[in-house]
């Protein structure tokens, strides 16, 4: 028990030692508090949730089927997106102007689109950039599917435009049809059959212009019943109804005189007609950008909140600063040892491998969390993220992660022969944390084998947890936290291993 002390008063000897190096250096600890907060602070207020506008030009040409201002309409859908920077026909003259950025973005259209689409091809709009990155080329990818989508919106609803002006025939028609079966029904009544079978001819013109008519209108119909949740569709009603019309009128003449039959098909043929001009008026009646798109999204969470995007990133940056400032601080540590000769004090010294290693963990540790307790206040005090969670959890994930960063730092540190290979080290994992960590990619979006790497990185598991702690206000993933306190057990017995080694061969 008494070497147990002693151990535990040498390696405390290494708690004021390493604070007071640290505390030499005020503008160090200056920038580790307050370089971090400016930098969330600017990007917090610089960041934009909204892609750049981009300069359009389009090039028509002078036999397009589709006007110039048309062309203009429809870029002006997307003015978020787009800026339309006028329309030429020389395709080449355009591209001149993209080359030297004069504008973003040149959109051609299809040449020959009558007859592309007559041999039953997808007209092509060719969208021209000149652009590298691979973000921004995913983004003009999706503006060229949006636009895409807002032409066939437009041409689609002056398509049903033209039905709906259409229509207005056939209700004519019908109420020719009308009138022609009320008169045909007086006729049969008194028993008038020369003015009957006028009248019949009369109705078997008016239900063929019906037919016509209305056959061109067929899919614009069914669109509309199926707006009012009617599975059967209206496509196959109106179909059964013409055929029903055309049947009871030409078997009109099959029942001379006033039977009950020919009287039987005629209120038949009035309720048809009366069925379809209602079915017209509805379509009429319906706005045709509620026809071309029937369907909008709105979406819903379920989460506490939402978060802004400097919120949602404020725990992956404070986990990699701190990640960043232990391995750093450590990585230094024992390699300024070896060069100012400390070793070999230790070497003959009372004091184990497994103390002085103890010490500079619990000296780091502590400095580390009271950096860590600044930017977290600064965090939500001042930037004002939110802590939907116990800040219990959030202080134990902290300490987890000073104490694996720390294991990386110590192992770097006792292999590194110079500050400048543990300095080039340290960058070497920092990098790694950038971008493979999550930080700036979702981890599914890496591939499985190269997430290995992943989880070697305790900023992979500080962002996954303190982002569930913060954001969420879920306790922690403690299958998460015990493989983050798991890789920082086997990195601090590889660290004191190294130690030993170091300290038995120094001279």
């Amino acid at each position: 028990m008494r070497n147990f002390f002693r151990g535990i008063i040498r390696a405390s000897a290494f708690l004021r030692k390493e604070i007071f190096e640290i505390l030499r250096q005020p503008r160090l600890v200056a920038t580790l508090v307050v370089g971090p907060f400016l930098i969330l602070f600017i990007f917090g207020i610089g960041y934009r949730a909204q892609g750049r506008t981009l300069r359009t030009l389009f090039v028509v040409s002078a036999d397009s089927p589709i006007a110039a201002q048309d062309i203009q309409k429809y870029g002006e859908t997307l003015s978020t997106q787009l800026t339309f920077a006028g329309t030429t026909g020389d395709q080449a003259e355009a591209l001149d102007q993209l080359q030297p950025g004069q504008v973003d973005l040149v959109i051609v259209e299809p040449e020959a689109i009558t007859s592309t689409l007559q041999n039953n091809q997808q007209a092509v709009l060719t969208l021209y950039h000149h652009e590298i990155d691979p973000v921004q080329v995913s983004y003009i990818t999706y503006l060229g599917w949006l636009f895409a989508g807002q032409v066939n919106q437009q041409v689609l609803r002056s398509f049903v435009a033209q039905g709906q002006t259409d229509a207005v025939d056939v209700q004519t028609s019908l109420q020719a049809a009308h009138q022609n079966v009320a008169a045909l029904r007086l006729a049969v009544q008194s028993g008038d059959e020369a003015l009957a079978t006028q009248k019949q001819q009369g109705l078997s013109g008016n239900v063929d212009a019906v037919s016509t008519a209305v056959g061109a209108s067929l899919l614009l119909l069914d669109s509309v019943q199926q707006q009012q949740g009617n599975t059967a569709g209206s496509t196959g009603q109106v179909k059964s109804v013409l055929a029903d019309l055309r049947q009871n009128t030409n078997q009109l003449s099959d029942s001379p005189g006033a039977s009950d039959a020919r009287l039987a098909r005629l209120d038949k043929i009035d309720k048809d007609l009366t069925d379809l001009d209602g079915q017209l008026a509805q379509f009429q009646s319906i706005d045709p950008a509620i026809i071309v798109s029937p369907f909008r999204s709105e979406i819903k969470s379920v989460a506490n909140i939402q978060p802004s995007i400097s919120d949602f990133f404020a725990p992956a940056v404070l986990a990699l600063l701190l990640q960043h400032l232990a391995v750093t601080f450590a990585a230094l540590s024992i390699v300024r040892e070896r060069n100012v000769g400390t070793m070999e004090l230790f070497r003959v010294s009372p004091l184990s491998a497994g103390e002085a290693l103890f010490g500079k963990y619990i000296s780091y540790l502590l400095f580390g969390g009271v950096i860590a307790a600044i930017l977290s206040a600064l965090l939500v005090f001042a930037l004002h993220m939110p802590m939907q969670g116990n800040w219990g959890y959030f202080a134990l994930v902290i300490g987890a992660i000073l104490f694996t960063s720390l294991g990386i730092g110590f192992v770097i540190s006792i292999v590194s022969q110079t500050d400048s290979q543990a300095v080039q080290y340290s960058m070497i994992v920092l990098l790694a944390s950038v971008f493979f960590s999550g930080f700036i990619l979702s981890l599914d979006m890496l591939w499985e084998p190269v997430r290995v790497i992943s989880w070697l990185l305790p900023t992979t598991y500080g962002t996954l947890l303190l982002r569930g702690i913060a954001l969420s206000g879920s306790d922690p993933n403690w299958a998460l936290l015990a493989g983050l306190i798991a890789i920082g057990v086997v990195l601090m017995f590889v660290s004191w291993r190294l130690m030993r080694r170091l300290i038995a061969s120094s001279q």
